[in-house]
């Protein structure tokens, strides 16, 4: 009865973290989490670390364009520090670059989407 615990348990905890994982700074979040946390509160700040470019050619709808540390500072003074930050590129490598940016800064943690739009897409979720 004890293994069946503990193998049941793993697999709990393995299934968590394979759909959320944390660093230091930020949070790493999947689409599905990210989605709902930006439809269901109304604290949620959407912000596109990417380049203008591929912001012009897709974006998730309601995004606010950073694409220079400049950009996402002024964002954050604009909103303030208890809103909360959903940050998202392409693949996901730069919003967590830019959540340690932020954290850096401000001492906030911060969400980022794992996998990046890319994922949003392969999600069947919408753009704008």
């Amino acid at each position: 009865m004890k293994s069946i615990y503990t193998f049941l348990l793993f697999f709990f905890v393995l299934g968590i973290a394979s759909t959320y994982s944390q660093t230091d700074t930020i949070q790493v979040i999947g689409p599905k989490q990210f989605n709902q946390i930006l439809q269901l509160n109304k604290n949620a700040v959407l912000i596109d670390v990417s380049c203008r470019k591929d912001f012009k050619m897709r974006h998730i709808k309601g995004a606010h364009l950073a694409q220079t540390s400049k950009d996402l500072f002024h964002l954050i003074d604009t909103h303030g520090k208890s809103k909360i930050y959903l940050l998202y590129c392409k693949e996901g490598y730069r919003s967590i670059d830019a959540g340690k940016m932020i954290y850096e800064k401000y001492k906030i943690k911060v969400c980022s989407l794992d996998g990046g739009l890319d994922a949003w897409l392969q999600s069947g979720l919408g753009l704008e």
